[in-house]
């Protein structure tokens, strides 16, 4: 139960590297794999799971884990979440969903509560493009080589129009962050992508 000295601290689409005293969530299949005994080793057994997917299913990781849409409305209170963590999960939404997120994240925030966003940063993708490499360039951009549409990149960030997309949701102070440095609690367990974009914002 969330009390105001048990806030309750949301980390969306944190896969395989939950994190204690955070509500861990995804939208992953390993999640309803790891309801059925037995299903993760027949999945190994017959090629569909890779030894490192069957090790995490083996230390219960995605037992860990809650189901969140991030893109509808959450299941939560108006200021019920004093934090809230994502890292590299907001560039796979399309434009429309990363809007209704922020929107849910500003009405389930906690007017002193803070959202820290780790993504990729679309100006160093920039300054490493050269027409000659355009097809591998545009590849990793999008992550094209990726079967499944939702684990490809729909939209990509630099700090000044993520700002004015949280700016929009009703976020006021705005603030670029260094890796594992901020605001936020539990950012040096959170943070694991040190070349990434990483904001911090909250609504008052």
């Amino acid at each position: 139960m969330t009390t105001m000295n048990n806030p309750l601290k949301l980390h969306f689409g944190c896969f395989n590297s939950p994190v204690d005293g955070w509500l861990n969530t995804d939208v992953t299949p390993h999640m309803k794999v790891a309801r059925i005994p037995g299903l993760a080793w027949l999945m190994h057994k017959a090629g569909k799971l890779t030894d490192q997917r069957l090790e995490e299913h083996r230390r219960g990781i995605y037992r860990r884990l809650s189901y969140l849409d991030i893109t509808r409305r959450w299941p939560y209170r108006d200021g019920s979440l004093s934090a809230i963590y994502s890292s590299h999960v907001f560039e796979h939404l399309t434009l429309h969903g990363a809007r209704n997120c922020l929107r849910e994240a500003r009405r389930c925030l906690r007017d002193d509560g803070l959202l820290r966003l780790s993504l990729p940063d679309l100006d160093l993708f920039i300054s490493e493009y050269h027409a000659e490499d355009s097809l591998q360039w545009a590849t990793h951009f999008f992550e094209a080589n990726e079967r499944s549409e939702k684990n490809m990149h729909h939209f990509m960030y630099n700090f000044n129009s993520l700002s004015q997309l949280l700016q929009e949701a009703g976020f006021t102070r705005i603030v670029r962050c260094g890796y594992r440095e901020g605001e936020c609690p539990d950012v040096e367990q959170l943070d694991n992508r040190p070349e990434s974009l990483f904001v911090e914002a909250q609504p008052v």
